[in-house]
C-alpha cells in the first residue's frame, strides 16, 4: 500500500545574522522529525494537491486564476472604489493609532509566550545533539565486512 502523509512545517526558532535557524538551517527539513521533532518546529495539515510534484496544468491555470482573481483584481478594484475615499482612510487611521501594544509588562498572556519560548530554547539543546547523532546514525553507510 502506498500513502502520502503531507505536514507543512514551521520552525519557530530565532534566526541568526545569516537567516538560519538554530540548527544551522534556512527552512525546515526532516531533519526537524528526527529524535520525535525539533522543539520549534511547528505543523499544520495540508492536501496531497499542495505538495504533489505532478499536478495537471488544469489545476494549476484554475488555481493561479482564483488567487489572481481574489489577491489582485479585487483588492485593486476595491482599493479604487473604496479603501481610498477620504472618510475611509480617517477612519483606518484612527483605528490604527488607538491599538495599544502589547508587551510582557502588560499582558500576562505574552508573558506567557515568552516563557514557552525560554523553555522551547532549553528542550531545543537537549534535542539538537539527539537529534545529530540519529541523523548520522541513518546516513552512515553499512560496513560491507560486518554483513554476511
Amino acid at each position: 500500500m502506498w500513502n502520502n502523509v503531507c505536514v507543512e512545517g514551521f520552525c519557530f526558532g530565532e534566526q541568526d545574522d545569516n537567516n538560519d535557524y538554530p540548527c544551522g538551517k534556512k527552512y525546515p527539513t526532516a531533519f526537524c522529525l528526527s529524535n520525535k521533532h525539533c522543539p520549534h518546529f511547528g505543523y499544520s495539515e495540508t492536501t496531497e494537491r499542495d505538495v504533489a510534484h505532478f499536478v495537471p496544468i488544469r489545476i494549476i491555470i484554475w488555481d493561479r486564476l482564483k488567487v489572481w482573481i481574489t489577491e489582485t483584481a479585487y483588492w485593486k478594484l476595491r482599493w479604487w472604489f473604496w479603501d481610498c475615499l477620504w472618510f475611509n482612510r480617517r477612519k483606518t487611521g484612527e483605528f490604527f493609532k488607538n491599538i495599544p501594544v502589547a508587551t510582557a509588562e502588560n499582558n500576562l498572556l505574552i508573558k506567557e509566550m515568552e516563557k514557552e519560548d525560554a523553555k522551547l530554547a532549553e528542550k531545543f539543546k537537549k534535542w539538537l545533539p539527539k537529534a545529530v547523532k540519529e541523523e548520522n546514525e541513518y546516513l552512515r553507510e553499512p560496513n560491507d565486512e560486518s554483513e554476511p
